[in-house]
């Protein structure tokens, strides 16, 4: 069998090798075409679930446990010599806050808060040693309210050769209601107002005359 493609004699052989490429992709051509609608067809047919609203007597009822913060200029106090308050030659210690923390315990329908603050105390440049006191502040709010304040002393005895001791205090007298706690921030840091008293000088060595 002769075709004519164009004008010309075409034999029966040429034009099945180039229809046949043809003939081969055009079902799988269909086939996607099925496939296609019949995934869209199966997407439309999804039906998403509307979102559960969260039970307000369920929310009411869970505690948070607050965060608690250093708050901004108390993370380091200087102490100075008795009657020298302000006199930065007269610095004996600087301390300083290095760490918080906290954590929680539902005690009856509140929340028992302990709150952890350490730090250190490195000698001035006076190089005093000694036993000393810093002064450090717990303070609790919510809202514009403060429903907890305390004033801890941390005891620290500084002494050579490293010229530094750590501290470390813990309050466990934190107690909020549900309520309260989702709303509560708790701050440490550092409060010395006024005049710390301990420390002495160290010892300087005799001059040859």
């Amino acid at each position: 069998m002769v075709s004519r493609v164009s004008g010309r004699p075409v034999s029966a052989a040429v034009l099945a090798r180039v229809l046949r490429p043809a003939i081969l992709v055009l079902p799988l051509a269909l086939a996607g075409c099925g496939a296609t609608e019949g995934i869209g067809s199966n997407i439309m047919s999804v039906v998403t679930p509307k979102p559960k609203e969260m039970d307000p007597a369920i929310y009411a009822a869970t505690p948070v446990c607050p965060n608690v913060e250093i708050r901004d200029g108390t993370e380091f106090m200087p102490v100075f010599k008795p009657g020298k308050f302000g006199d930065t030659s007269q610095i004996l210690f600087q301390a300083s806050v290095q760490r918080v923390a906290r954590d929680c315990d539902m005690e009856g329908e509140n929340v028992r808060v302990r709150v952890g603050i350490a730090g250190r105390v490195l000698s001035g440049p006076t190089g005093a040693t000694g036993a000393s006191n810093v002064p450090v502040r717990v303070a609790v709010t919510v809202g514009d309210r403060v429903v907890y304040s305390k004033l801890h002393q941390a005891a620290v005895d500084v002494q050579a050769p490293d010229y530094s001791a750590l501290w470390s205090v813990v309050d466990d007298a934190v107690v909020l209601s549900i309520a309260d706690s989702k709303e509560a921030t708790i701050y440490a840091g550092l409060d010395g107002k006024g005049e710390v008293k301990g420390g002495k000088d160290k010892a300087k060595k005799p001059t040859k005359g």
